[in-house]
């Protein structure tokens, strides 16, 4: 009964001072534990809690691939071809185990274009030239009906640029003459040579020149007919100039063919007293005569 009485004593010791706490403040109400000043809610301006961050989603795990599966196709075989005309190209196509075959795209692809070809130079050339030729002689004012002569020459040509040469020649030429006697000649000339188009196959040249001659004639035969003084073995010596035109063919690089036809113009130089023609019907002499030359040949180049 004591213990019990000490108890309910204890109890009552311990309450009295918190009630007497809480009646001390006006704004609690009477019998209130505990009383504590509290804020009053704010207006609706207030701004909301922050929300809370999401939730990042989960990864999504990929299940591997099964086995068996077909492989990715390889990539596709190109072949180039260089020239549409030249042989089929060789395609070499590697299969793998289960994999469907590769396609195999063909692009054609034009040939590059050749360089240009090489500028050949100019190098100066040496030729000689080997002919045949005839003499022409009009038959005005008392011409001999068979007069006629032909021959053969050399010539020795320096070409240093393509569009001019320089000619050595020597001919020899042999037959009847102006006036029907017999007559040996043997002319040498030193002659230009102007080519029109040099890089051409067929060349157009102009020639033109200076000769001299040494003539031997046998008038025996022309002097017995007309009775006129006469030296059976005469000389003369000549001095003039030349002129034509004609075509070089070429054949090759070194070798080519030519056809040319020379006028010439000539005078004596020698000391002779007798007049070498005589008009018959007017009686006029003269020393200076001139004819032409038809020639055709061979030129060889080095």
């Amino acid at each position: 009964m004591r213990r019990c009485l000490t108890h309910a004593l204890v109890a009552v010791a311990m309450t009295a001072p918190m009630s007497a706490f809480a009646q001390e403040n006006n704004n609690c109400p009477p019998g209130a534990w505990f009383c504590e000043e509290v804020e009053p809610p704010r207006g609706p301006t207030a701004e909301p809690p922050p929300d809370a961050p999401a939730e990042a989603a989960p990864a999504e795990v990929l299940p591997p691939p099964p086995r068996g599966a077909a492989r990715p196709a390889p990539p596709p075989v190109v072949v180039y071809e260089t020239s549409p005309s030249g042989p089929p190209p060789q395609v070499i196509v590697v299969t793998p185990g289960a994999a469907p075959p590769p396609r195999v795209i063909v692009r054609r692809v034009a040939p590059p274009a050749p360089p240009p070809p090489a500028k050949r130079r100019w190098r100066r050339h040496w030729g000689i030239n080997l002919r045949m030729e005839g003499a022409m002689m009009g038959r005005e004012h008392g011409g001999a009906e068979d007069a006629g002569m032909g021959g053969v020459g050399i010539s020795l040509r320096y070409r240093p640029v393509p569009a001019f040469a320089i000619d050595a020649g020597a001919d020899f030429l042999a037959g009847t003459d102006y006036n029907g006697d017999q007559r040996t000649e043997v002319p040498l000339s030193l002659s230009g040579m102007l080519f029109v188009n040099p890089r051409s196959r067929t060349q157009f040249y102009f020639m033109g020149g200076l000769n001299i001659a040494h003539a031997e004639v046998d008038r025996s035969s022309s002097a017995a007919a007309s009775s006129a003084e006469f030296v059976p073995d005469t000389e003369y010596d000549y001095f003039g100039a030349h002129g034509g035109i004609g075509l070089e063919f070429r054949l090759s690089p070194r070798i080519a063919l030519n056809v040319d036809a020379l006028g010439f113009v000539r005078s004596r130089t020698d000391d002779g007293l007798v007049p070498e023609y005589t008009d018959p019907h007017t009686g006029r002499t003269t020393n200076t005569s001139g004819g032409g030359l038809f020639r055709g040949g061979l030129s060889i180049y080095w």
